[in-house]
């Protein structure tokens, strides 16, 4: 390929306007790989809570339930951690949520952004 000095002697442009459309690209790429891995990571807790709600659901309504708060094990109403877990599936399902419309932004400006390089790579062809 040629060289980012190529291309802006090509398009008029200088170096530096090129090479930071390329910084531009790379730069919402590592952000898109960033926030998949979010988004991996919050569906991986969904799952967890999930497995944790359907254990839950095998005790009896008397059961005791214990929650490791540091070093202590403190005595839980299995109500009450039912309910607080499938509160915390509904939170992280939310961030999920808000992880998509990002993940869908970010799409979009990657898609613009390519397109405005490979615009620049096919003027600088064309000149050549």
């Amino acid at each position: 390929p040629p060289s980012v000095s190529v291309w802006a002697a090509a398009m008029g442009s200088t170096p530096a306007e090129v090479e930071h459309e390329m910084n531009a690209m790379r730069n919402l790429q590592k952000e898109m790989q960033r926030v998949n891995t979010q988004r991996q990571q919050a569906l991986a807790q969904v799952g967890e809570n999930e497995m944790v709600v359907k254990e839950l659901d095998y005790l009896e309504e008397d059961a005791k339930v214990y929650k490791l708060i540091g070093p202590i094990l403190v005595a839980q109403d299995l109500v009450e951690v039912k309910a607080n877990v499938s509160k915390r599936i509904e939170f992280i399902k939310g961030d999920v949520g808000r992880v998509d419309k990002h993940i869908k932004d970010l799409e979009r400006k990657l898609e613009e952004q390519r397109q405005k390089v490979m615009k620049m790579q096919q003027q600088a062809a064309d000149k050549a």
